[in-house]
């Protein structure tokens, strides 16, 4: 069984949480969504974060092998197309109308909670997962967010973030920007 490692939290979108769920370890790619286990406890991190709401799911929420794979198929995807962006590159098209095709598997209705209106998708759970993250990244463009999009300046980081004011440099201070300095330090002395 998998340890459940801690995932960090670097933003309030659902879709660049789950991007950030494969990170650079000693020059290698690791991956923290391998297991049912480990997709779970990284929505439990989302709803703990209240970056979604256990009322977006009608069905119950449970993962199989298979759903954990359609995710991490779809975190592919946006890492493309994050990636692309934060480089300053078009939005491709193809890239809307394939997050627009995992809305359409479990469409949404709609809960006023809190003076806000909730996407609440209808449909299997694994489908109102991914429709609610292919969701997020959609509204991050519509809202124009994504030009905010940045990948951290840790050149072995995987992660991004999103940064209007353009003075931010890492992922996280904590993580890559001690790590920069201490390394920048060591080659000083």
């Amino acid at each position: 069984m998998a340890v459940l490692e801690k995932i960090q939290f670097l933003s309030n979108s659902l879709s660049l949480n789950l991007v950030n769920t494969e990170e650079n370890r000693r020059g290698k790619r690791h991956d923290l969504l391998v297991t049912e286990q480990q997709a779970a406890y990284w929505l439990e991190v989302m709803f703990s974060e209240q970056v979604i709401l256990t009322e977006q799911f009608a069905q119950r929420i449970h993962f199989t092998q298979e759903s954990v794979t359609a995710l991490r198929e779809l975190r592919g995807l946006l890492r493309k197309g994050f990636q692309d962006i934060a480089d300053g590159l078009q939005v491709d098209e193809l890239w809307i109308h394939a997050l627009e095709s995992y809305t359409n598997k479990a469409p949404f209705t709609f809960v006023f909670k809190e003076n806000k209106l909730l996407p609440t998708p209808c449909g299997a759970f694994v489908d109102s997962l991914l429709s609610l993250v292919a969701y997020d990244a959609l509204e991050l463009m519509a809202n124009g967010k994504l030009a905010t999009l940045h990948r951290c300046s840790n050149p072995k980081c995987l992660w991004m973030y999103m940064d209007a004011t353009g003075k931010r440099k890492w992922c996280s201070m904590k993580i890559c920007g001690n790590r920069m300095k201490v390394a920048r330090h060591k080659d000083r002395s």
